[in-house]
């Protein structure tokens, strides 16, 4: 099942919408910046630039990755072609303690694992793969013919290691990617570059959730 897993989340990249989403991603993840490239002199841009990576961008990062979970949500699982745009903004006004709740913990678990020197598509994983639970928990909170009570979110151990062997990819390339871009933005603005790698690295870090997505939608009876 694990190679079927690693099929069907790289599908994902055959649609448009995840494109589109990871510009959005990216945008929201960069307006916490916006203070840095408004500084005036580098020692400025450098003391906000640090209190914004520990604890204001990661927020924004946080709440990215629910977005982009949950609009792609049919997608990851493989029973749509279609994101579900609205998804968010309804569990959003609908739920909106819930939402809060789900954030809270994503933060808590994004600083506990960056503190902890995880690479940062392991900590995408990780994030990623409370919100797509989350999700599936909704869904059966509505509709219990799903089998969500039948499936182990917790794969096995070959799966696992796996998916770790993909995420130390993913943050490899993501950090070779984010390095050669970031290092070229700081000729602009000293401090920016080394702000973005954040999000940029991320944004590699969704290769293992939609594989671990795929790996819990083959379980499913969608």
């Amino acid at each position: 099942m694990f190679w079927s897993s690693v099929f069907n989340g790289l599908k994902v990249f055959m649609h448009w919408e995840i494109y589109v989403l990871g510009i959005l991603y990216l945008i929201i993840s960069w307006i916490p910046l916006i203070p840095v490239m408004l500084a005036k002199n580098e020692e400025s841009a450098m003391a906000k630039s640090f209190w914004l990576m520990m604890f204001v961008q990661p927020l924004f990062v946080v709440f990215g990755t629910f977005l982009l979970v949950s609009s792609l949500f049919p997608i990851i699982l493989g029973y749509g072609n279609d994101a579900s745009w609205a998804v968010p903004w309804l569990l959003i006004f609908k739920l909106p303690m819930t939402v809060i709740t789900l954030i809270a913990k994503m933060f808590i678990l994004f600083f506990i694992a960056s503190i902890l020197g995880s690479p940062k598509s392991l900590v995408v994983l990780i994030i990623g793969g409370t919100a797509l639970l989350f999700l599936l928990n909704i869904i059966n909170m509505g509709s219990p013919e799903i089998g969500l009570n039948e499936i182990d979110p917790i794969p096995g151990f070959l799966t696992i290691i796996g998916i770790v062997i993909i995420s130390a990819t993913a943050s490899w390339i993501g950090i070779l990617v984010s390095a050669a871009i970031s290092t070229g933005l700081s000729y602009f603005h000293e401090g920016i570059g080394e702000a973005l790698m954040i999000p940029i690295c991320s944004i590699f870090g969704f290769i293992p959730v939609f594989i671990y997505g795929a790996w819990l939608g083959l379980q499913l009876n969608l």
